[in-house]
């Protein structure tokens, strides 16, 4: 089973910032860092998880109204238990995949809400500067996920809180593999879809007996916090 670090570590750094992603890559057992991507208002990629900046940046204004040079002038407030860390902006892409290279980790890009899908196109475009990287692109957005599978045959796995015979039946005709809430897990789900020829992921295990649960049940992909 793979462990890959939540949006970096989110327990000893800002989520989702570049610090976060260094002291994850800097850790040799996790297989791959995962991050949430947002498209701006002028057609770049920026690494965020909410959609307004309030909860990390304490104004209400929405990422996807603002370009990358109005997001750019925002700084994340660290918060009490990590205040070492002062004046981070949101990163790109880029700076996430830069890490991720640098590291040899995999690249776990979790698409949040992009604003057409052609901009998916440029998605790959920017995942292809960085041939030896290996990446897994990610999302609750099945049309995402459908769109990119007619571009390219990366790894792609839906993510999803119930999963349902339509949805797996989505998922193997277009090659999706599954990522599934610890909370869903049951032995005889992943039994029939480790039977059918999924991968499947689990999110967000933060209990090393669970995961070893989870291990033992066959799963291949484990996202934590801090395990």
């Amino acid at each position: 089973m793979k462990y890959i670090a939540h949006r970096g570590q989110p327990l000893h750094a800002p989520e989702n910032t570049i610090p976060s992603f260094i002291l994850a890559a800097e850790k040799e057992h996790y297989y791959g860092i995962e991050c949430d991507i947002y498209s701006t208002k002028d057609n770049h990629f920026v690494v965020f998880h909410n959609d307004d900046l309030m909860y990390m940046c304490k104004n209400p204004a929405k990422i996807m109204d603002l370009t990358l040079e109005e997001i750019k002038a925002f700084s994340i407030r660290a918060g009490k238990k990590i205040k070492s860390y002062s004046g981070l902006q949101i990163p790109q892409l880029s700076e996430f995949l830069e890490i991720c290279s640098k590291y040899n980790k995999a690249a776990i890009i979790e698409i949040k809400h992009i604003h057409n899908l052609t901009q998916l196109t440029d998605l790959i475009a920017v995942i292809d500067e960085y041939p030896s990287l290996e990446v897994i692109i990610i999302s609750f957005n099945m049309n995402y996920l459908k769109y990119l599978r007619a571009l390219v045959n990366i790894p792609l796995q839906y993510l999803t809180s119930k999963l349902s015979d339509e949805m797996i039946y989505d998922c193997r005709a277009n090659l999706i593999d599954i990522s599934i809430s610890k909370e869903s897990v049951k032995p005889a789900l992943i039994k029939r879809l480790k039977k059918e020829g999924f991968k499947i992921a689990v999110f967000t295990v933060n209990d090393k007996k669970q995961a070893k649960q989870f291990e033992k049940l066959g799963i291949d992909y484990l996202t934590t916090d801090k395990l």
